[in-house]
């Protein structure tokens, strides 16, 4: 939907975001549709002023954004423990350890495997902890 002729696009961001604050919803369901419009309205807006005018914390009571939040971290962490391993042990082997990781849900477990990276004395004893 654009704009009325009369509003530039911050304005009716604006308006859309005011009309959503004001509507009488419960708190969860009120950032689920600020996380909607700032996702949808950055199909037609510039981010950053979805990013100015829906601050992060007004959107992060949404189950969208835990989620997606939640998502990220989890990849993170695959990543930088897999980064980790490569560095340490300089192996391709690392390689084969990736499917067992991205198995994981359970994000905390995944942070557990992260920090004891640097002290595991070999691979083997990483994929033994791994599989634990």
């Amino acid at each position: 939907m654009k704009p009325p002729t009369d509003m530039d696009s911050e304005q009716w961001v604006q308006a859309c975001i005011d009309a959503t604050r004001a509507t009488p919803v419960d708190q969860q369901t009120q950032a689920d549709l600020l996380y909607g419009i700032s996702i949808f309205g950055g199909i037609v807006y510039n981010a950053e002023l979805l990013e100015r005018l829906i601050p992060e914390e007004l959107m992060q009571e949404s189950k969208t954004y835990q989620r997606q939040m939640e998502r990220a971290a989890r990849e993170a962490t695959i990543d930088n423990t897999l980064a980790l391993l490569k560095k340490r042990f300089h192996t391709e082997e690392v390689s084969a350890l990736t499917p067992a990781l991205q198995n994981i849900n359970d994000l905390e477990r995944l942070k557990e495997l992260l920090v004891a990276v640097p002290d595991m004395q070999s691979l083997e004893a990483f994929a033994q902890m791994l599989h634990e």
